[in-house]
């Protein structure tokens, strides 16, 4: 298996979350509504914050959701939500988070591929501020940037 590109369908911008955990829920939807993940996955990537702190938060206004690959995975995938109101999630250096970033990974070689990705995405900060300025309109374009590893 390669590892999967992300869908325009994956990214979503201006989502409202009241909290973190539905932040995490709102990110992961497109993924649960593709039968990529199961509810599990959402559940599993809810405890380890509970359980090891906000440490998914990665830098400022970002948090990468994830979880132990397991079988609530049915296909590596990411999914990306913007928030239209930033949400706090405990972590006082970068907190609050106005990017989700959702990873599911079926294996660790696919966790590595897909980490990859997004991280040459993010690196480059125009990509940041586009990603977080960007309309529902521009998920193409974005999902193709990744894709390409630009």
């Amino acid at each position: 298996m390669g590892v999967k590109n992300i869908a325009p369908s994956d990214i979503q911008m201006n989502v409202h979350a009241n909290n973190w955990q539905e932040a995490l829920t709102v990110a992961a939807q497109p993924l649960l509504d593709a039968d990529k993940i199961t509810t599990d996955y959402i559940t599993n990537m809810i405890e380890s914050v509970k359980k090891l702190g906000p440490y998914i938060v990665i830098a400022p206004g970002l948090a990468l959701g994830h979880a132990r690959p397991s079988a609530a995975v049915k296909q590596s995938s990411i999914a990306i939500a913007t928030l239209d109101q930033p949400v706090k999630f405990g972590n006082k250096d970068n907190d609050p988070v106005d990017l989700v970033i959702i990873l599911a990974s079926i294996n660790d070689h696919d966790h590595l591929g897909l980490m990859k990705k997004i991280v040459t995405f993010l690196n480059n900060k125009k990509n940041l501020q586009w990603l977080r300025s960007a309309s529902q309109n521009e998920a193409e374009q974005i999902a193709d940037a990744i894709n390409k590893g630009k």
